[in-house]
Parts: C-alpha cells; sequence; structure tokens
C-alpha cells in the first residue's frame, strides 16, 4: 500500500510517501509562493527515492484547508487529478487537525488538548480545538472563523486547570502574537517549529486513523475547506446589501 500525502494550504509545502505505519520518505519547503513550482518536483522526487512510479501508488491523503485560498487549490487539485487519471481513492484531512497532530505525534498517555490556528487576517483565525487520548483525535471545536481574542477565550474556558498546547503561524507583522502571549497557553508552537512532521502526520491520519474516502466519481466532488468566503465573493455580497 504506497500512498502520498499532500498540504499546501499554509506556507508549508507538506508531502509525504509511505503506508499506514511506515513512512518511506517526506518533504517539506518554507517558501509560501513556491507551492506551484515546487510541488511537482517534490512528488517526483520523494517517488523516484523510493524506487516507484505513479503507477505504484494505491491512494492520496490531501490536507483540505482551511487556509490560503490560492494554496489549498493547488494541493487539492493536484491531488484530484492524479487521483482520477490513476483511479484511486482519496483520504481528506483537515488541515487544522494535520498541525494538531504534527505538535503531538506521538501517542498521548493521557488526554492532550491542542488549538491549532491559522492567521486570516483582520486580527482573525482560523481555528480549532483538539483532545488526543492514545492516537485517537476528537474535535471539540470545529473549524471556523474567529477573533484570536475569541479563541484566546475558548482556550481558557476548555483547558480548566490543565494545560492547552498551540499550534500557530503567526507572524509579527500580524499583530496578533501577543493575544497568545499574555495567557498562559503552554507550549505555543511556531508552524515552522513543527513543519516537518506535517506530511507524516497527514499520512499517519489518513492511513490509520481513518478519514473521509472519496473514490471513483466522488472525486469529483471533493473541495477544499476554504471556512471563509474569499474576498470577492464577500464584496460582492456587500454590493448586493447582503450580510
Amino acid at each position: 500500500m504506497a500512498v502520498l500525502a499532500v498540504d499546501t494550504a499554509t506556507q508549508v509545502l507538506a508531502v509525504a510517501l509511505g503506508e499506514s505505519e511506515h513512512l518511506w520518505g517526506s518533504h517539506t519547503s518554507l517558501m509560501p509562493k513556491g507551492h506551484s513550482r515546487w510541488l511537482q518536483p517534490a512528488v517526483a522526487g520523494l517517488l523516484h527515492g523510493a524506487g516507484m512510479s505513479s503507477t505504484d501508488l494505491t491512494g492520496f491523503v490531501v490536507g483540505v484547508g482551511p487556509g490560503s485560498y490560492t494554496g489549498v487549490r493547488l494541493g487539492v487539485t493536484t491531488v484530484k487529478a492524479m487521483a482520477m487519471t490513476l483511479h484511486l481513492p482519496v483520504i481528506s484531512v483537515s488541515t487544522l487537525l494535520g498541525l494538531a497532530e504534527a505538535a503531538v505525534p506521538y501517542v498521548a498517555l493521557s488526554p492532550i488538548r491542542v488549538m491549532s490556528l491559522l492567521y486570516a487576517r483582520r486580527q482573525r483565525a482560523f481555528g480549532a480545538i483538539y483532545e488526543k487520548r492514545g492516537y485517537t483525535w476528537n474535535c471539540s471545536v470545529a473549524p471556523q472563523v474567529q477573533l484570536v481574542t475569541t479563541w484566546v477565550t475558548w482556550a481558557k474556558e476548555r483547558a480548566g486547570s490543565d494545560r492547552m498546547w498551540v499550534v500557530h503561524d503567526f507572524e509579527p507583522r500580524f499583530g496578533v502574537a501577543p493575544q497568545l502571549e499574555q495567557f498562559w497557553l503552554q507550549p505555543r508552537l511556531h508552524l515552522v517549529e513543527v513543519a516537518g512532521n506535517l506530511g507524516p502526520g497527514l499520512l499517519h491520519l489518513g492511513t490509520a486513523m481513518g478519514g473521509r474516502v472519496w473514490s471513483g466519481d466522488e472525486v469529483h466532488n471533493l473541495a477544499p475547506e476554504y471556512v471563509l468566503p474569499v474576498e470577492a465573493e464577500a464584496k460582492l455580497v456587500q454590493q448586493k446589501g447582503g450580510v
């Protein structure tokens, strides 16, 4: 069983090749504007390194966002095209869950809570809150967009006396990192610190933990989880008097 995992929803390009319990190789790059140039070479390089071709694959795992609008589309579209050409199934996984797994890739002997946050402009963040027990993840707050201050408040309420891990992609220019620093949330991990775990994490989530499987003609219906309308759509609704 040879499975290729891909995620391009964040500033990290993550690709991994392997099976449920074995990682054969992975690629990680931190060039947000270079995903379109490096995705195909990364896939080709991993296959070549494993002595395989695309026809040896048995399935795909793809991170469906939320995240960068253009980035999410790139990964999902590429995987869909390969899957339809090769007549193979695709397992979709939330990029936010992938980040949580990247932050806590080991078995959790006691419950561990993780809040994943990706900046969504205007002091907001795509986010979700998960809890890991053993190898199993449960979602306590579904992926959505909220103000960063709201996410911090929700984390306080759900963490109680326990700690909550936070993995995020905030940069100083966003002006929201201090909102996390004012809170006792520990440990705080930046996306860059866990980037190398993202591809392998998605591969593990899709093949060992399971996910939404798209096969046959269903692959055509696989779509990114944008969560937030793109700017053009939002402006069009405003112009038409919508909310």
